[in-house]
């Protein structure tokens, strides 16, 4: 959409810059909100597995009333790894965007703020 927008009408380098630099903050701010509701979401997962582990060893293993659901399962691993793959996204876009707004000073420099 960006790149529609520089090439439908003629802008300055300046101009560009400046569209770049409020998507990039766009995009970090929803970068920052994601990493901190999977990091809240991967303390509630670790709780539950926690919480799993705990009771099972405590009450030992009785083979007439085991219930299956208070072991760990295979699918709880994959959760963990889903969940520690959205992390790694979230910081590789991070740096995709650190990288972009270094470029983009490069290109425009940030005008100082006036002196009073």
């Amino acid at each position: 959409r960006l790149a529609r927008r520089l090439i439908r009408k003629p802008t300055t380098r300046f101009q560009a810059a400046s569209m770049l630099r409020k998507d990039i903050t766009i995009g970090v701010t929803l970068n920052v909100v994601g990493m901190f509701l999977t990091l809240l979401g991967a303390e509630q997962i670790v709780g539950a597995l926690a919480i799993k582990v705990l009771t099972t060893s405590t009450r030992g293993i009785s083979l007439v009333t085991a219930d299956t659901n208070s072991f760990l399962q295979p699918l709880d691993i994959l959760i963990v790894q889903a969940n520690t793959n959205t992390l790694f996204s979230h910081f590789v876009s991070l740096a995709a965007l650190l990288y972009l707004t270094r470029q983009v000073d490069k290109l425009d420099p940030p005008t100082p703020e006036p002196q009073q």
